[in-house]
């Protein structure tokens, strides 16, 4: 399975709440600049899921005007203090090959050390904008593999 983890873009630092947070101009041109190099590795991808922050679904947006057939699932799981064990066993469940989640920190960086080291005690950062591809034999902590990191 290949799962891409792909962190919303540079999002305005002063708004009403954290969750209202919006991106900012540059933030949706670094999404953009990333989705044409994603473009270019030719996923086909049987799912994608989406944070219902603002931030996050405007990232979606970004991508879907290089890939328009491009669905979204808006899961609550995947918002910024999601459980990542949780949504592991949800992601083992859903039976796809290609999973795109686009969320935020401090998740999405859990997730990937998660996956990948099999604890959250390692430092697994992703950037605004940033796309890891993560591949699994089987979806349990410890057992990815990242193959490429995209950034703007």
């Amino acid at each position: 399975m290949l799962v891409y983890l792909l962190r919303h873009g540079i999002a305005e630092s002063e708004a009403g709440s954290d969750r209202a947070r919006e991106l900012t101009r540059e933030g949706i041109m670094q999404t953009r600049d990333v989705a044409e190099k994603y473009k270019h590795h030719s996923p086909i991808l049987d799912k994608a899921i989406v944070s219902p922050y603002p931030r996050a679904r405007q990232t979606a947006s970004s991508l879907q005007t290089v890939f328009p057939e491009l669905q979204f699932d808006v899961d609550s799981r995947i918002e910024p203090d999601g459980d990542v064990y949780a949504v592991m066993d949800v992601i083992a469940n859903f039976g796809v090959q290609q999973l795109l989640i686009i969320s935020h920190n401090p998740f999405l960086s859990n997730m990937l050390a998660v996956m990948v080291d099999g604890t959250m005690k390692t430092n697994r950062y992703i950037g605004n904008s940033v796309l890891v591809c993560v591949s699994l034999d089987l979806m349990a902590p410890g057992c990815g593999k990242i193959l490429y990191t995209l950034q703007p």
